[in-house]
């Protein structure tokens, strides 16, 4: 079991014909919630069991039709394993 949980938040900008199709598209990726869809952005979270898996599924967002950019508003890893062990370096 798990036990522990990196969250992202970020804002996807996409084109402005693209934003329900995006949105779609991104709430369906596993860890992925939507929370709001505004002009040319999207708001979303990710939930990943690591900062490099948080990473790996918010770089894939570029692969989405209409997407322009993706913004890193705020993230919490405090408890990822790889994080703590680099900071004993």
């Amino acid at each position: 079991m798990q036990d522990h949980t990196v969250i992202s938040s970020l804002i996807v900008r996409v084109l402005p014909d693209h934003g329900k199709s995006a949105a779609a598209r991104l709430a369906s990726i596993e860890g992925v919630e939507v929370h709001e869809k505004l002009e040319g952005k999207i708001v979303v979270t990710i939930e990943a069991p690591t900062v490099d898996a948080s990473h790996d599924t918010a770089a894939s967002f570029s692969e989405i039709p209409g997407v322009i950019g993706v913004d890193l508003v705020y993230v919490n890893f405090e408890d990822d394993p790889a994080v703590a062990r680099g900071s004993r370096r």
